[in-house]
């Protein structure tokens, strides 16, 4: 990474005053940095007559399954098979 000298200066002084080694002080901010990011687009927000809908929505009873879905459901999986399982032999 390329920085400016008085970019690195005040790196340098804030990983000084946090007692870390530049790098590691580098590597929290990113992640900080990453992990509000990431909130940001993940945090959903709603003003109250929509969230009332939302809930509504949530809250409602949910239609019968399908019976071409139902039937899938209960399928044994590919690999739930009869094979014997080897971890236990």
């Amino acid at each position: 990474m390329r920085l400016e000298r008085s970019d690195l200066g005040i790196i340098d002084r804030g990983a000084m005053l946090s007692g870390l080694s530049r790098t590691e002080f580098m590597r929290r901010a990113a992640l900080n940095e990453a992990q509000f990011a990431i909130l940001n687009e993940t945090v959903v927000r709603l003003s109250e007559d929509g969230w009332r809908q939302f809930r509504a929505a949530v809250e409602a009873p949910s239609a019968a399954t399908p019976p071409k879905l139902a039937e899938r459901l209960k399928r044994q999986l590919p690999w739930q098979g009869s094979k014997p399982d080897r971890r236990r032999a």
